[in-house]
């Protein structure tokens, strides 16, 4: 979504001027049809002019009233406020490749749901981000170093496969994915997308400590609810409001800790449809560009313009 913003400050300055601008402009109108009826019929001239000879003054008018609207709203802050994914960050993408991820509650199954939706993120990323990705079972692999070349990262996603060590090492995953963003002069993010419990390595705390000392946030994605539970029973829910379901395989208290602990949120999904708009949730931000000097150029503009139609002898009548 796309807005114009600007501030109101100059709303009333702008009122009175074109109001006192306009008032003006008919006096005068009134004030040259007396002068030019002293020396000749009105509507004679107005004929054999084609009854358009006072146009360039309406013309003057509106390049005054534009000139003035496009300064003040220049002088406004006016800024174009585009919603963009992670405009100033860079990313590591840290995904769960246990066997459990490839329960099919979500379709098709929790482990493709998650590398579709983390391709898709990394697509709408802008050029300036770099991601990093990481898949873990009982071991954590580094897919992709840290990254611009985001078709590669997008390769790289597809690529991966099932983890061939058991357990779920979610806190060395954490710390790997932060050692990563540690070399970015950006602000860092891991997001974690999960569906079992820490079982191996470090715990969470210790990961959230690591994390909040690199200065790095964690975003947490829970996914995964039961076999006989169907989608209307779940959604999106999060933080204190995540009361909803139950999710047994999942430590909800260690993500909600990890996350918040760092700065960032944790959201628990049931669904691939809770999955994408967990992504949009969580990395969704507002750019702002400052477009005060298109306004000011043309306010520049229709005061040449003005000037050109006041200085010029294009009025049949003067």
């Amino acid at each position: 979504m796309v807005k114009l913003s600007f501030t109101a400050e100059y709303a009333g300055l702008l009122l009175l001027l074109n109001g006192l601008m306009i008032l003006v402009f008919l006096y005068s109108r009134k004030k040259k049809k007396k002068r030019v009826m002293q020396f000749g019929n009105y509507e004679t001239l107005k004929k054999v002019a084609g009854g358009s000879f006072l146009r360039s003054d309406d013309l003057m008018l509106i390049a005054r009233v534009l000139a003035v609207t496009t300064l003040l709203i220049g002088l406004s802050s006016p800024v174009i406020i585009q919603e963009v994914m992670g405009a100033d960050s860079d990313f590591v993408l840290v995904i769960d490749s246990s066997s459990s991820m490839f329960t099919s509650d979500v379709e098709p199954n929790r482990f493709q749901a998650a590398k579709d939706v983390s391709r898709n993120f990394v697509g709408q990323l802008g050029n300036s981000s770099s991601v990093g990705v990481i898949s873990y079972a009982g071991g954590v692999n580094e897919e992709t170093e840290l990254t611009g070349e985001l078709s590669t990262v997008r390769s790289s996603i597809g690529d991966i496969s099932i983890g061939d060590t058991g357990g779920t090492a979610t806190g060395d995953a954490v710390s790997a994915g932060v050692t990563m963003l540690t070399g970015s002069e950006r602000p860092g993010t891991v997001i974690l997308i999960t569906d079992g419990r820490n079982t191996v390595g470090q715990n969470l705390s210790e990961s959230a400590d690591y994390a909040q000392r690199q200065n790095i946030t964690v975003n947490s994605i829970g996914i995964g609810g039961t076999q006989n539970s169907t989608q209307e029973d779940f959604g999106i829910v999060q933080g204190n409001n995540a009361s909803r379901m139950e999710f047994p395989n999942l430590n909800r208290d260690g993500l909600s800790n990890l996350s918040r602990s760092t700065g960032g949120e944790s959201v628990f999904v049931s669904n691939r449809a809770g999955l994408e708009e967990a992504f949009v949730q969580l990395e969704k931000e507002e750019a702002q560009n400052d477009i005060s000097k298109w306004f000011f150029l043309l306010a520049g503009t229709m005061i040449v313009l003005e000037t050109v139609l006041r200085t010029t002898d294009i009025q049949v009548i003067p």
